[in-house]
């Protein structure tokens, strides 16, 4: 859940803009060198680009627009000039070679900030760019004839089966497919027909997604292994046809209008942290669906309709076996509307617009949350009001997050944090929202503060700065379940690290080697870390330090 909200910030977010002039004796400068890994041949042609970093806000970079980038001559050499003091990701890319961040050993690996103090000038940067992965193959249908225009998806994982890739594509009409510039490491390949579960003429039987190597079941998938470089030609899939069953029923929708979308969710998709899709669709506008075939499993059947600003949502949990289902019935319900009052404090001039209001849901059930932009959100008005719609029946977290966009050519509100939360006189900033069928909870009363507490240290190891590290600000327990209170930073080529934003409150730092991303919002991987974490009390506005010794990758895992 925690990394799904992270995408949420940069669903919202969009770089600001920096103003202020700067001395020209100030500025600084960045060389270096792209070559190809391995062989340290010089790569010519590659863009490397140097992008400030305001600060971190639960895990993520707040980056600004003011990006200085340089293409690589003949010898693959780079000068970044007129870069001002201050933090920045330096990352480049080339057509054929993975992207990559400074310091980076592996596509998904810890990288190394660099912070340019006034005028200097950094040379010496090296990138090794690694060749991408190839995976190609065919889709068949069951009697080994090419399927064009099949849909083809294609999903990496990390060690943990955590999704970090995706991809889609269509065949063309040979039936062929082709992945290029992929990360090394562990792919599961899905196709559908180019109808989705379509019917065989005068049967009972449809065809349904199939896995790499043929399989139905999504854990059953034979991952790909690719390295650098690599191509992976014959990951070829035959459609399998199965006997299917119908389901028909009723939508009940007196409130919404409209005509409603009915369609099928598998409950266990999300198995290997993917995303559902819906598998069948259909609707008639009457009340009456039908579905016609659907194989055996475990389904979530939802109807939704959209109109305007409007969403109404009906769903159910659905057990298919070998029989027709007849008389499911859908009651599609409006959302509840929660209307509210921001208030930021801290500057005399803050403007409420400056800030998104967002009820995170707290279970991301995608059955119901198939796109971020249905999270109730608003924009807080010029008087503070906001309006969040289509509040669903369930439990949600409460977060503000730095409307840029309203505030492009405004300094964006960087040490912020969510001071308070009342609804209807009522403390629900820890413990949430719950929106009940048709209940409408009253007004929400939020209080952004511009006076957060800051924290910055070394990390080090024997004795020495330790560069790259993934440094976590931890709330102590029993605060780990609110995913706004996290913090995250990496350190820079001297070992520092900084973080602002930070609500008052006990927390932890930790600081490690090498981790998955976000493993720190787990309170399970925490656990054999916890004696290893460095204590902290934070008050608001305060400015605080740590020393934190490094965890090496052995001893996480890595």
């Amino acid at each position: 859940m925690y990394t799904f909200l992270l995408s949420l910030l940069f669903f919202f977010a969009a770089p600001a803009q920096e103003t202020t002039a700067q001395n020209p004796a100030d500025l600084c400068t960045i060389q270096g060198v792209v070559v190809k890994a391995g062989t340290g041949e010089p790569l010519s042609e590659a863009t490397v680009e140097a992008r400030p970093l305001y600060g971190h806000t639960r895990g993520m970079d707040t980056l600004g627009d003011v990006a200085r980038d340089a293409v690589t001559d003949a010898m693959g050499r780079f000068e970044l000039k007129g870069l001002p003091p201050g933090r920045y990701i330096l990352r480049a890319r080339r057509d054929g070679f993975l992207r990559q961040e400074y310091s980076q050993s592996a596509p998904d690996g810890p990288r190394t900030l660099l912070t340019l103090s006034s005028g200097q000038k950094i040379s010496g940067i090296t990138f090794q760019f690694i060749p991408g992965a190839v995976i190609a193959g065919h889709v068949f249908d069951q009697d080994g004839k090419p399927v064009a225009k099949a849909l083809v998806s294609l999903r990496g994982y990390n060690g943990q089966r955590q999704l970090v890739e995706s991809r889609g594509m269509v065949t063309d009409d040979q039936g062929e497919f082709r992945f290029t510039g992929l990360s090394p490491g562990q792919y599961i390949l899905e196709a559908s027909s180019p109808e989705g579960l379509s019917k065989k003429p005068k049967t009972r039987q449809g065809y349904v997604p199939t896995y790499y190597p043929g399989v139905l079941d999504a854990e059953a998938a034979a991952p790909i292994t690719v390295r650098a470089g690599d191509e992976f030609s014959g990951a070829d899939i035959s459609l399998q046809p199965v006997d299917t069953v119908a389901v028909r029923g009723h939508v009940i929708n007196a409130e919404c209008g409209g005509t409603p979308r009915v369609y099928l969710f598998r409950q266990n998709s999300d198995a290997l942290n993917l995303t559902a899709e819906s598998l069948i669709e259909s609707g008639n506008g009457q009340g009456a669906f039908e579905l016609p075939t659907v194989p055996p499993g475990s389904y979530y059947v939802i109807a939704e309709v959209r109109k305007e600003e409007k969403r109404c949502v009906g769903y159910q949990p659905l057990e298919v076996s070998d029989a027709n289902i007849d008389g499911v019935t859908l009651t599609v319900t409006l959302g509840v509307e929660i209307r509210g009052h921001l208030r930021v404090e801290g500057q005399p001039d803050s403007n409420p617009r400056s800030f998104v209001v967002i009820l995170s849901p707290k279970t991301a059930n995608y059955a119901i949350w198939n796109s971020y932009d249905d999270f109730p959100h608003d924009t807080g008005k010029s008087d503070g009001s906001f309006l969040l719609k289509n509040a669903v029946v369930g439990d949600y977290e409460i977060d503000a997050y730095p409307n840029v966009p309203e505030t492009y050519f405004q300094s964006m509100p960087e040490n912020y944090y969510v001071k308070s939360a009342r609804l209807e006189g009522v403390d629900v900033l820890t413990a949430g929202v719950t929106v009940g069928t048709q209940d409408v909870p009253g007004s929400l009363e939020i209080v952004v503060s511009l006076n957060g507490a800051t924290l910055d240290g070394v990390i080090s190891q024997d004795h020495q700065p330790f560069p790259k590290a993934t440094v976590a600000l931890v709330p102590d327990p029993p605060y780990r379940a609110i995913s706004r209170l996290f913090k995250s930073d990496t350190t820079d080529q001297n070992g520092h690290f900084f973080l602002q934003g930070i609500a008052p409150g006990n927390y932890k730092v930790f600081a490690w080697e090498r981790i998955e991303r976000d493993a720190y919002t787990s309170s399970e991987f925490l656990r054999p870390f916890e004696i290893r974490g460095v204590s902290i009390h934070v008050t608001e506005g305060s400015h605080n330090s740590v020393q934190v010794d490094l965890i090496p990758a052995k001893d996480s895992g890595q």
